[in-house]
């Protein structure tokens, strides 16, 4: 990671321009200058079609998936997914989500604890990720729209997946 200098004017319209908590300056920058992070990790764009969504969409609307009523089997669920998805992507989107103070995915559950009060880490099955679990649902959908977000998935599949945890979809 590199530091660089900028003026106060241009770092507000930066900060302006963020989507969601936590979203840092990189994310930001690359979203607007439509700087593909694909193309840093030599990945086809043709991998992320809307055709390859087919195995989070299917997840979503399984009848394990959907008679589940835990939100946090369903959060780590998703996030398993994601991860198995494409877990090169999966990294790079967990490693710049944090929130203010507290940090809400590591590869060790010490650095969720430490970096809050409560954090209650869980181990998201199948990945090297622990995730924190004590927040609100709403939390818990941002944190899944930002890593889908900052993975390239396209608005409607973030739709269809943050849509399975409304109440009326359970």
């Amino acid at each position: 990671m590199k530091t660089i200098e900028i003026d106060e004017e241009l770092y507000q319209f930066i900060a302006g321009q963020t989507q969601h908590i936590g979203e840092d300056a990189s994310s930001i920058l690359r979203r607007l200058l439509k700087f593909n992070q694909l193309s840093a990790i030599e990945i086809a764009p043709s991998e992320l079609t809307e055709n390859n969504y087919s195995v989070i969409e299917n997840l979503i609307k399984s009848e394990r998936f959907t008679k589940e009523r835990s939100t946090i089997s369903r959060f780590l669920t998703v996030l398993n997914a994601l991860y198995n998805y494409n877990s090169a992507l999966f990294s790079i989107a967990a490693t710049s989500l944090h929130g203010r103070k507290r940090q809400y995915l590591a590869k060790d559950p010490t650095a969720l604890e430490t970096s809050g009060k409560n954090t209650k880490p869980r181990e998201i099955i199948g990945t090297p990720y622990w995730v924190i679990s004590n927040t609100n649902t709403a939390r818990k959908i941002l944190i899944i729209e930002s890593i889908m977000s900052d993975m390239g998935i396209s608005e409607s599949m973030i739709n269809q997946v943050t849509h399975a945890f409304s109440p009326s979809s359970k």
